[in-house]
């Protein structure tokens, strides 16, 4: 982590409130005393001087957007509205109802490490055909069958921002070959720069060219179901599709048909269209399928690095300077 983003390394004025899920949020531990922060749930746990006062909110992961909505009604003088997670979706919709005053941040980046981390122990799971290894071990079977490597394969990033360049600069130390899809072509950036960049109406050929395909998509009505079973059809039968972005954008019903009948070689899936996911999706049945539960950004210091974005963008807020992790209202991340 950035040390010079570490909560509570200098004091900002100004008043923050952080609207709140109905359970318990263990993030509230962790806040920063840089900036005066109050909790609640709904606008009418405010006293009158706070709500007069108050010149940002919080949005955490799951709070009510009926709440939201109140809170900014209540809020005069708000003027900022960050969210905790990266993915902004759950208060799209409230977003685009904010006025061109109201600037909007994110988390994007501050979970970008471990996400990438999980990208490539998805390829290597797959590469390197670990449940085999592990069946192996289980039957006392000793196969010295032949091992796959990642270097010169291809990875495609399906999205283009701080989660794919980041997955981008691992493998590129694995000696792959980095492709992308983005919806708008030009101008990629990162240390890592795709060797091709493919538009959205190119989707086709960027999915028949990579091995494995990580998809960091936001979630919008643009990309709902974005790979679907087209995107499955176009795909070499020996390529891994690694999900880690937002779950609506994946057609599981084309997935699980896909992974049935062998038309890709396997997934990896972290996020989900629901979740948690129910006991009776067939996705728990599928074989070739690495399944976590949203949690593959779920490290140790979560919070700490949430809380970091957050004050790295009250300080510019404060300042008046441009937003560090910008939220496009309009396009939704």
């Amino acid at each position: 982590r950035n040390p010079a983003l570490r909560p509570g390394l200098s004091t900002i004025s100004m008043l923050c409130v952080v609207l709140l899920p109905p359970e318990e949020w263990p993030g509230r531990a962790s806040a920063p005393t840089s900036v005066e922060l109050r909790f609640v749930r709904s606008a009418s746990e405010l006293d009158a001087a706070d709500a007069a006062a108050a010149e940002g909110i919080v949005a955490v992961p799951g709070c009510d957007i009926g709440a939201l909505r109140g809170l900014l009604a209540a809020l005069p003088r708000c003027a900022w509205l960050h969210s905790f997670s990266a993915g902004v979706d759950g208060i799209a919709p409230v977003l685009r109802e904010t006025p061109d005053t109201l600037r909007a941040s994110n988390a994007r980046g501050a979970f970008t490490s471990s996400l990438a981390e999980y990208a490539l122990a998805a390829a290597l799971h797959f590469n390197k055909q670990v449940p085999r290894c592990m069946a192996n071990r289980a039957a006392g079977r000793w196969e010295r069958f032949t091992m796959n490597v990642l270097r010169g394969k291809t990875l495609g990033l399906l999205g283009y921002g701080s989660i794919a360049r980041a997955t981008a600069k691992l493998a590129a130390a694995f000696g792959m070959r980095i492709i992308a899809l983005r919806r708008n072509v030009g101008g990629e950036a990162g240390e890592v720069v795709p060797e091709a960049t493919y538009g959205y109406d190119d989707r086709a050929a960027f999915f028949g060219a990579a091995d494995f395909i990580v998809c960091s998509l936001p979630a919008t009505g643009e990309t709902r179901h974005f790979v679907g079973a087209a995107a499955f059809e176009a795909m070499k039968e020996s390529a891994v599709f690694i999900s880690l972005g937002r779950g609506d954008v994946v057609d599981e019903a084309a997935l699980v048909a896909a992974l049935s009948r062998g038309r890709i070689c396997g997934a990896a899936l972290d996020v989900f269209e629901q979740e948690p996911l129910p006991a009776e999706s067939p996705l728990w049945r599928c074989e070739r399928l690495l399944l976590t539960a949203h949690n593959a950004d779920l490290t140790s210091d979560y919070f700490e690095a949430g809380w970091a974005t957050f004050v790295a963008n009250a300080e510019a807020a404060a300042a008046g300077r441009p937003l560090l992790t910008p939220v496009d209202k309009s396009a939704g991340y």
